[in-house]
């Protein structure tokens, strides 16, 4: 699970996959930090992406390397309202700020992943390494 870790190194930019009407929706995301086996992530009530999360509480979330490997998390997700959670978003991505001014900021809504599956996979023909968490 290390490897996982390595791969999602802060900034962490990749896709996040939701499902809205029983269909794929895909967009650009940030992973946020990880911490005590939790995989986190930051988004605003007033998105798509909330109303996709709250209807159906399940993502996957994949980034690739320069190297052409990537890494993919998925499973159920859960929200966490700690100040302190948001705080720690803000620290990893200043830029933030910007666009929420606050972590105490109300629309602001966490979510993570505390278990699921991940793997690792990669062009040059590798084999797949699986893991759950």
């Amino acid at each position: 699970m290390q490897e996982v870790l390595e791969m999602l190194t802060i900034p962490c930019f990749g896709n996040l996959a939701t499902v809205e009407d029983g269909k794929p929706r895909v967009r650009p995301f940030a992973f946020m930090y990880e911490e005590k086996g939790r995989f986190y992530f930051l988004t605003a009530s007033d998105k798509k992406v909330y109303r996709q999360l709250t209807a159906t509480p399940f993502i996957e979330f994949t980034k690739l390397t320069d190297d052409m490997r990537w890494v993919r998390i998925s499973g159920r997700i859960a929200f966490d309202d700690d100040v302190q959670c948001k705080e720690k978003c803000f620290a990893n991505y200043p830029m933030l700020k910007d666009i929420y001014q606050a972590p105490d900021n109300p629309v602001l809504k966490v979510f993570y992943l505390e278990h699921g599956a991940a793997s690792i996979d990669s062009m040059s023909g590798d084999p797949q390494k699986s893991f759950t968490f």
